[in-house]
């Protein structure tokens, strides 16, 4: 699917009269219009996806101000702070979890504790500051607990700014909100994310030996590992009774030494119930992981589709999801158990000139897993060299993961880095961006939610392709079950990080991708996929034909290519043709002339077709014959189109149609040895002809 950007010009009076700025930006107005619309139709769920620059904030303000009574969710708490920043005098309230508070009862006598671990949260009786203790009195900030008071706020506000976590939470187990009219869900491309991590039950394997004297030992550990959700569910109402047991014996018990216990205790046993409570609707999309590392065992849902609607979506009458990076809003709304039919999507493009946001890419540095230990050395002096040419300005070195920034932070000896740990991330953050010197921030996680304008970050490397881990259990469990979620989150992962360095109009930052698979994996997102916008890829300087075995094209050479790209194209056409008029059987044949044909020669594209036309008419077998015909070819291709042959290849082994085992470390053996010789063709390939061609 490609999905185009909304040609609404339209624009509604009501919504020029609600905007809260003098000068819209291009296109809010017609936006905001188009929204309405859509509601007035009769829609309930509406997806923005607006790129950095259009504007999303007045939009949200604007559709809030139109309603009665809405709420706008954000991921962080600095997005909760910038909406109140703009748009405070409208009427919004803000309200935060009770960590961002002090205790006033404990203040009274002399205590520093914030108040989620507060006197009316541990010893569980009424306290003077609550809402409660006010029914003959005006509520006051002074003689009200300032979490309470502002929680109060919001209550009766017509706007109430929230974080996902915190309004997940109040809506579904302290209900004191009720359903409103409208729901605006602001980066909402999180929110399955930040659902999965909601739902997510853990246990620390010390707190359970400190607290219950419990052993989660390896023998239980693996039997969890190995168990179904009925073992699970055994496992937790037997933790949450000890628990329970054990609250008993220290509940009454007057000692502050006591506190964080009961409260400890008391939100496990709260974790426990909420599990098992949302286990029973889809006990099948669960599993079970244990991280080593740190010994926690989790419980954890492969999707949310069964959630999401149940637990956010039903508290107001409609729901509009901004993001600059939706990408698929076919998709973001199957994973949301949302009808694609209920969906009305507008897209934006970012106003932005691209060529102030510029992609410089590297043709030597192949970042894969299996090459990754050979090739980082390999990338120093490129990394010093683009070091040197930003040497008086700030940027930010992106590495993925843990293991790359700390082999870079190792070898590349300079007082200009600055990096953190999971503990100190928002401190060192906030360091960075407040320093003066040419400071550059090497970390794996800065891909998204932090905002750096201006000065603050005018290059970036992105140091390898951003794929999720799959030595995560969900990760790999989820891929195995739906490939495109997988490819989706590694498009998504690499928009965002590219749009960190340019947050303004007038402003500019330089992107250095080092990982040579960029130029692959586009080429496969287009043929798969579409996730990636052309936002993206027209940022590419010097997207060359130089990749998977094609030689540079020369100035002489182009007439010549020219020719055979308008011929390789009308081949290409005429089998879209034959299939658009249900011709299978002679698409089949024309694919397999296709193979032989020189123009094709050095092209996976007709071998891939083959292999899904003969999966959609259940020729098994078949499909089996041409993706090994494949791998005999030894053909030369990226990393990603290789394991999407190979994961085709799996398939057909599950079904019984190829031995995976026995058959795949021989035949991977034959296309390694064939590969090494680099079949030349100056024709580009079959999927980048086809995208050009769409773009004119």
């Amino acid at each position: 699917m490609v999905w185009k950007y909304s040609n609404y010009s339209k624009i509604n009076p009501e919504v020029a009269k609600h905007f809260p700025f003098s000068h819209p930006r291009q296109f809010q107005l017609e936006t905001i219009s188009e929204i309405t619309e859509a509601i007035n139709k009769g829609y309930k769920y509406i997806v923005l996806e607006a790129g950095t620059g259009t504007g999303k904030s007045a939009i949200a303000a604007t559709l809030s101000g139109m309603f009665d009574s809405s709420y706008i969710l954000t991921v962080t708490k600095q997005l909760q702070d910038q909406y109140m920043k703009d748009f405070s005098d409208l009427g919004f309230k803000l309200v935060k979890g009770r960590g961002n508070f002090q205790c006033k009862n404990y203040k009274h006598n002399g205590i520093i504790q914030s108040c989620d671990l507060g006197k009316c949260i541990v010893e569980g009786h009424s306290c003077k500051y609550s809402l409660n203790n006010h029914e003959k009195e005006k509520i006051t900030k002074e003689n009200t607990c300032e979490y309470y008071y502002q929680k109060y706020m919001g209550l009766n506000s017509k706007v109430t700014v929230a974080n996902y976590h915190y309004m997940f939470m109040e809506l579904n187990y302290v209900s004191d909100f009720s359903k409103r009219d409208l729901m605006i869900c602001d980066e909402a491309h999180n929110i399955e994310s930040m659902m999965m991590n909601q739902l997510t039950l853990e246990f620390d394997r010390h707190d359970l030996k400190e607290y219950l004297k419990f052993n989660l030992s390896k023998d239980l550990i693996n039997q969890l590992s190995e168990g179904e959700s009925t073992d699970w569910i055994s496992f937790v109402e037997k933790i949450r009774t000890k628990y329970e047991i054990e609250l008993s014996k220290i509940e009454n018990i007057d000692n502050p030494q006591l506190r964080e216990k009961k409260i400890f205790i008391k939100n496990m046993i709260g974790d426990c119930e909420r599990f098992l409570k949302h286990v029973y609707l889809d006990s099948e999309m669960w599993i079970f992981d244990y991280d080593k590392e740190f010994g926690i065992a989790q419980f954890k849902p492969l999707k949310i589709d069964n959630y999401a609607a149940e637990t956010l979506f039903k508290h107001a009458d409609v729901c509009i999801f901004m993001s600059a990076t939706i990408l698929d809003y076919e998709l973001f709304a199957h994973w949301l158990g949302i009808s694609p039919d209920d969906i009305y999507a507008i897209r934006r493009k970012s106003p932005f000139n691209i060529k102030r946001n510029p992609i410089k890419t590297f043709k030597s540095f192949n970042m894969s897993y299996t090459t990754l230990e050979k090739t980082v050395p390999q990338t120093i002096p490129t990394i010093r060299e683009i070091l040197d040419k930003h040497k008086n300005e700030k940027g930010i070195i992106h590495t993925v993961s843990a293991k790359c920034r700390d082999f870079l932070m190792d070898n590349i000896k300079t007082d200009r880095f600055i990096s953190h740990d999971t503990h100190n991330r928002s401190d060192i953050i906030e360091e960075f961006k407040s320093s003066t010197e040419p400071k550059v921030l090497v970390s794996p996680s800065v891909n998204e939610g932090v905002d750096l304008p201006g000065d603050e970050c005018r290059f970036q490397i992105i140091y390898k392709i951003p794929y999720p881990d799959l030595g995560d259990r969900q990760i790999s469990m989820r891929n195995a079950i739906d490939s495109k979620w997988y490819d989706y989150k590694t498009s998504l992962a690499l928009v965002q990080t590219h749009g960190r360095g340019m947050r303004f109009e007038d402003d500019y930052c330089t992107t250095y991708f080092i990982d040579s698979r960029l130029d692959g994996y586009l080429s496969h997102d287009f043929f798969m996929n579409h996730f990636i916008p052309d936002t993206f890829t027209d940022a590419i300087e010097n997207f060359s034909n130089d990749y998977l075995g094609e030689k540079s094209i020369i100035p002489e050479d182009l007439p010549n290519i020219k020719l055979k790209t308008d011929l390789k194209y009308e081949l290409i056409q005429k089998a879209d043709n034959l299939l658009n008029d249900g011709k299978t059987e002679k698409a089949i044949a024309f694919y397999n002339d296709l193979i032989h044909d020189e123009l094709f020669c050095n092209d996976h594209y007709p071998y891939l077709k083959l292999s899904e036309l003969y999966s959609d008419t259940y020729m098994f077998e078949e499909e089996t014959q041409i993706l090994v015909k494949f791998f005999k070819s030894g053909m030369h291709v990226s990393d990603d189109i290789l394991n999407e042959f190979k994961k085709r290849l799996m398939r057909l082994d599950k079904m019984g149609y190829f031995d995976y085992k026995t058959n795949m470390e021989s035949l991977e053996y034959e296309f390694k040895q064939r590969n090494n010789v680099h079949i030349k063709n100056t024709v580009p390939l079959a999927d980048k002809i086809i995208k050009n061609r769409l773009n004119k």
